[in-house]
């Protein structure tokens, strides 16, 4: 009788082992896209194309002011699939415009809730936050009057901005080297497939013509700046691209600004 048991514990571990090894292979088909989600995920990146192509016939003629600059070469960033490790995700995808920028595929909001990445099995965690106003968001810090705390990015408020002084700025430098949503190894691979774009501005002043471009100082000839400042610029050239014009440039009343160190 004791030997039968010991036979029964051993085929049942074996069985166990079995499904478990077969796991992988089942979660992944679980996470395949339904044929309605692939035809809107189709709509969004056709439209994705087209407002960067649109946007980047303003780099035949640059706008002289600076701030209009910024503003053009961030929205590039923002609708540019290359910076995703199988080319096919802007950081749009999830934050588009007719949407609140948020998440625009309607059979995704209906049943997952989250996004998947640049791998199309793999899902973020959470639903795309709209950061129509995240560039407004204030360091996080705690408001006595409210009793609470204030500010920072993200759903758990983890881009708190105290780093870069810019919630927003911390929050754009999650996507790119997230395995669930870009899927880049590191930021400098961000960094350096910017650096072969178009809006990437010719390094030689008497043809930049004043256009707007990180390049120069995170990739000019014999510039070679710590990885952490190449992270700074692109995080914020990112987020200086993620909201309306009409809001992005205001001065910040003093609720807005950072509190003091």
């Amino acid at each position: 009788m004791k030997t039968q048991r010991t036979l029964l514990a051993i085929a049942a571990v074996i069985f166990v082992s079995t499904l478990g090894a077969d796991a992988p292979d089942a979660e992944e088909t679980s996470s395949t896209l339904s044929p309605r989600a692939l035809q809107e995920i189709a709509q969004v990146e056709a439209e994705i194309d087209r407002i960067e192509t649109q946007t980047a016939e303003r780099l035949a003629a640059p706008p002289d002011n600076q701030i209009q600059q910024i503003e053009l070469l961030g929205k590039l960033m923002l609708y540019d699939k290359q910076l995703s490790v199988n080319r096919n995700e802007a950081c749009a995808f999830c934050h588009m415009p007719e949407t609140g920028f948020t998440g625009p595929v309607s059979e995704l909001n209906r049943t997952t809730g989250s996004y998947p990445g640049s791998v199309r099995t793999r899902f973020s965690d959470r639903k795309p936050q709209s950061h129509a106003y995240a560039p407004l968001s204030p360091v996080l810090h705690y408001n006595p009057g409210q009793g609470d705390l204030v500010g920072g990015n993200f759903w758990d408020m983890r881009a708190t901005g105290r780093r870069l002084g810019n919630p927003a700025a911390e929050q754009a430098e999650g996507p790119p080297t997230n395995p669930v949503e870009m899927g880049l190894p590191d930021i400098a691979c961000a960094v350096y497939r910017a650096s072969q774009r178009p809006y990437r501005a010719d390094s030689r002043p008497s043809r930049s013509r004043g256009r707007a471009t990180w390049s120069r100082s995170a990739t000019g000839p014999g510039r070679r700046p710590p990885a952490s400042r190449c992270r700074f610029i692109l995080a914020r050239l990112i987020a200086a691209g993620s909201a309306p014009p009409s809001i992005r440039w205001r001065n910040p009343s003093p609720a807005m600004r950072p509190p003091p160190r």
